[in-house]
């Protein structure tokens, strides 16, 4: 019998409405900024780089200082060599999870699949992988209603981030609920579907754009599908 679903965030229930790329061009626009785009793919691959070497379990301000440097970097690799660190903190503004909240959209499956979970009286969480705290931009989603538990990976109480079992242990003694009794649901088969497995927990893959399939076992491309999925096993 299931009693409690857990959900990855990013990519799982929200995801940013606005692409790097134009940031950038607005940025540009505004700063007169001719940007050279044929070194772009080079660009975004040294944030990408700055962002994975950041570990969820880092210190804040150590985060937030290590992508700023990424981000001075990206813009330098675009031919940008005036007012840089103040570029910088504007892309931040839009992808940085601590300043972008009006960046962050829900999939438009998210509400109607939590709206049929609470019916089905499950309890609800989310354990990611964040950087920051997360409570906030959960609430201004209009999130906080539906989740018995928030559990964000830097936070000092947790020290660990997914596929590593303790972050899931945490959240399962936050809603009493054993491993045999719970699902998780991710997009991530490293993080989300081994993690889970591992902690003892039934793994759903969510694979949007069909990336992923024949990957694991038990997969849906929308959130639609979870609850007729929870019901078949109850």
């Amino acid at each position: 019998m299931t009693k409690a679903v857990f959900f990855d965030f990013f990519a799982t229930l929200i995801f940013w409405t606005q692409p790097l790329r134009v940031t950038l061009r607005k940025i540009a626009d505004r700063y007169q900024l001719c940007l050279d785009w044929s070194v772009y793919d080079e660009a975004r691959a040294i944030l990408t780089e700055t962002y994975e070497a950041s570990k969820p379990t880092d210190n804040i301000r150590d985060t937030i200082s290590k992508q700023l440097e990424g981000c001075c970097a990206i813009l330098r690799k675009l031919g940008v060599h005036e007012h840089v660190e103040q570029i910088a903190w504007e892309v931040l503004q839009y992808e940085h999870a601590l300043f972008s909240r009006n960046n962050a959209t829900l999939y438009e499956d998210v509400l109607p699949t939590l709206d049929q979970l609470q019916q089905m009286d499950l309890k609800l969480g989310i354990i990611s992988n964040w950087d920051t705290p997360l409570h906030a931009m959960v609430e201004e989603l209009g999130l906080a209603p539906y989740f018995d538990v928030v559990v964000a990976s830097h936070d000092q109480r947790v020290r660990s981030a997914k596929p590593d079992a303790a972050i899931f242990e945490y959240a399962l003694n936050a809603v009493d609920a054993s491993p045999e009794e719970s699902v998780h649901v991710g997009d991530s088969f490293e993080a989300d579907i081994i993690g889970a497995h591992t902690a003892g927990i039934r793994a759903i893959l969510l694979d949007r754009d069909g990336a992923q399939a024949g990957r694991w076992e038990e997969t849906i491309q929308t959130l639609h599908a979870l609850p007729d999925l929870l019901n078949v096993h109850q």
